[in-house]
């Protein structure tokens, strides 16, 4: 399952703590779309089953659409079902920071990340032609 899950790859953004990382992994493996095997962010789809796969996945079904786990028949892309649900447990999994550490959570990770004081930075005379990036 691609490592120990702290790290990031294939779940995203690191867990936060080594104690997290087993729950939170269980936790991911439940959430894994059967199609790609990841958890995905954004926009998860189900079946009438309720059987959840993640909207990329979904987009890249092959005509006649259905289900990846009980080929059901889906409608139209258009009409997909939502699993919000899914989508809200896979926003609350821990998450670090890549730059600072901050233990955070999947849903809020990206925005911290944009502001994070410890990200790396292009020069402020970039216009000019400066290619230096780093912390300041």
């Amino acid at each position: 399952f691609g490592g120990d899950g702290r790290r990031g790859g294939r779940w995203g953004p690191r867990v936060a703590s080594p104690e997290k990382g087993a729950a939170s992994g269980m936790a991911a493996q439940r959430l894994e779309c059967p199609v790609c095997l990841e958890v995905q962010d954004g926009p998860q789809h189900q079946c009438r089953e309720g059987h959840v796969f993640c909207a990329a996945c979904d987009s890249n079904l092959r005509a006649p659409r259905r289900c990846p786990e009980c080929r059901m028949a889906l409608g139209p892309l258009s009409q997909a079902i939502r699993c919000r649900s899914h989508e809200e447990s896979i926003a609350a999994l821990p998450a670090a920071c890549s730059h600072c550490g901050l233990a955070t959570t999947r849903g809020d990770v990206a925005a911290h990340e944009q502001g994070c004081p410890q990200r790396p930075r292009a020069c402020s005379a970039a216009e000019a032609g400066c290619a230096w990036s780093g912390l300041l």
